[in-house]
This record gives C-alpha cells, structure tokens and sequence, in this order.
C-alpha cells in the first residue's frame, strides 16, 4: 500500500507541473496564430482575445488541477492588504520611472512628446494594462500555474518556477513560424531574462498576500508605466533605464517593508 501511495503522490505532482508547462504551450501556439489569422485578416485586437484565451485556459488548468478558488487565489483572506500593497508598490516603481524621464526632458537631454497624453487615452489603457496585463495574466501565471506548482514543489519554489514559465513565455512574442519571425536577438533574450526576473517577483507577491491582486496590480501598473512612455516617444533604452531606477527604490526599499509587513488574517 505504502509504494502505490508513493506511486500515485508521484504521478499526481508529474501532473501538477506538466499541466502548467502543457497549457503555457498551448497558449503560446495559439497566439502567434491569432496574430496572423485574427489580426491580419480582421484587424480585431489580437492582445484582447489573446487574454481572453488565457483566462479560459486559466480556469480549464484550474478545474483540472482540482485547485479551490483560495489555491488559485481567486479569494484572498487579505484583500485590504493585497491592495494597500499592490498601489504602494506600484507607486515605488512607476513614480520614479516617470519622474526619473520628466527630469532628463526638464535637463534637455531626452526630448518627450508630452502633448500625446490624453485623459481619455490614459483612462482606456489603465484599465486595459491592469485587466489584461493585469488579471488575466496573473490569473493564469500566478492563479492556475503558481497554485497547482505549490501542491507539486512547495510554497518556497513555486514562485520562482511559475516566474520562470512566466518569462520563457514571451519568447513567443520574438518567434512565430507562422509568419517567419525568429528575432531572438541579444535585447530579445535579454528582456525573457528580464520577464523571468519579473514574474518571480510576482510569485512572491502572491504568497506573501495569499491572492494574485497584489500581483495584479503591480503587474498591470508596469504595463501602464511603459504605454506612457511609448506615447512621450521615450527612446526604449531611456524606457528601460527608468524602470531600472524605479526596480532599485522597489528592491531597496519599498519590498524590505513589505517583507516585514504581516498580513492580517
């Protein structure tokens, strides 16, 4: 009884990782094809229905896997505390970014297009940054994949291996055999590092806070931050500078005191 016990713990856990490695595959084949036969033949906005794809494998991972709506962190017993976090942290990072570029446009030594911003189009992508950079990604990243990775590895490893499928994820943005695209350059690989880093962040967020809204937040507002940047013109390497020197006040500071900050249960 005791071998077939181990037996079936075994093949259960060889599930709990292959599934998320499984339906990160399929999500990847499946939106290099959308962007060539949704986007390039009806022009209708490929990202959108992209995520929306993500979320339904999203919960077909989830009710798969057997995993409670608390395992996905779907429910979080510490909803205040996942967003008081989630603003501040996001706060320490997309403060200084932007300011960090205001002050080299103010210096004359980055020229901004500051008169592209919009109420209107700065309203429409903050919600779209944290509804599908936002939830839908963290939902399946840090939901389905991070919940059905800690019955297999433990709460320890789980973030770093749901960041790692996270950032390899984004190759597919650099390679489409559909299309013929294979520009794994060095800034390519380079930014899949970056990601990888990045989503074992946000693992760690999402244990901490027992839910993926602190997460959500903090992912979505780095998405925000970018688009801003996209619209002032900003040059990519300034772009990139300036999140760095928003990630060094966040990794220095702000996430030292959400380390030791306890949730309230």
């Amino acid at each position: 009884m005791g071998a077939i016990t181990i037996k079936r713990s075994f093949r259960r856990k060889a599930f709990d990782v292959a599934l998320p490695v499984l339906l990160t595959i399929v999500d990847c084949i499946i939106g290099v094809m959308a962007s060539v036969a949704v986007l390039g033949r009806s022009g209708l906005p490929v990202n959108m229905i992209s995520h929306e794809i993500l979320v339904a494998l999203a919960f077909l991972g989830i009710v798969a896997c057997d995993l409670n709506l608390v395992e996905a962190g779907i429910i979080s017993r510490n909803f205040r505390y996942s967003l008081y976090w989630g603003l501040y942290l996001s706060a320490s990072v997309c403060v200084p970014a932007l300011t960090f570029i205001g002050i080299l446009h103010v210096l004359e030594i980055v020229s901004l297009e500051v008169n592209g911003l919009s109420t209107y189009g700065l309203t429409v992508n903050l919600a779209t940054s944290l509804m599908l950079g936002g939830f839908c990604e963290e939902l399946f990243y840090r939901g389905f994949v991070q919940g059905s990775l800690n019955r297999a590895v433990g709460q320890r490893l789980s973030p770093i291996a749901s960041g790692i499928i996270f950032g390899v994820a984004h190759i597919s943005n650099y390679v489409n055999p559909f299309t013929g695209t294979y520009s794994l350059s060095v800034g390519a690989v380079i930014w899949v590092l970056l990601s990888c880093f990045a989503g074992v962040f946000f693992g760690f967020l999402r244990r901490k806070c027992g839910g993926i809204y602190c997460s959500t937040l903090f992912h979505g507002s780095q998405d925000f931050t970018t688009y801003i940047m996209s619209v002032l013109k900003c040059p990519s390497s300034i772009s990139t500078v300036a999140l760095g020197v928003g990630w060094i006040i966040f990794l220095t500071i702000t996430y030292r005191q959400f380390t030791k900050s306890k949730p309230r249960h």
